[in-house]
């Protein structure tokens, strides 16, 4: 397991995610393997430079989400995605908003695409959503458009 992996284990869950993860293990399981997914090939597909803050970061968490809400639906995919970002200590306010904007848009992914099944689908149309704008990433004080910046 690599470091940043441990956002992905039990262990390493705040006290909402915890608190879900009992509530439905099945399908906390399905998000944490999404989340270690989504982490995989954001790393594989994106510069280092990116992958906090920037369109690496932008595409993990849209993938993180499209995958969710594909393997767990809708409702549980959102619950999962806000109590990793309202559980989470210490974490920046714009980060914050960065990170609940793109979850939005991998979940609409899901939506527009609900029978997407392969990984190479799910990464295309989240680079797509990346490369068009349409997530954010911050610059400065302040979140913008996306970009193809820093891919592999």
């Amino acid at each position: 397991m690599s470091p940043s992996d441990k956002f992905y284990d039990y262990a390493h869950l705040n006290d909402i995610e915890k608190k879900l993860f009992k509530e439905n293990r099945s399908k906390a399981l399905l998000c944490l393997a999404n989340g270690k997914l989504a982490l995989k090939y954001s790393q594989e597909m994106y510069e280092s430079s990116v992958l906090h803050n920037g369109n690496g970061d932008a595409f993990r968490h849209t993938l993180w989400n499209y995958g969710m809400a594909i393997d767990v639906g809708q409702g549980f995919a959102k619950k999962w995605a806000d109590a990793h970002e309202n559980g989470a200590k210490g974490q920046p306010k714009l980060e914050k908003q960065m990170d609940l904007y793109n979850n939005k848009i991998g979940r609409k992914l899901a939506k527009t695409y609900p029978n997407t099944k392969s990984h190479s689908t799910f990464k295309k149309n989240s680079r797509a959503k990346v490369r068009a704008g349409k997530c954010r990433i911050i610059s400065g004080k302040g979140l913008v458009k996306s970009s193809k910046k820093g891919e592999r």
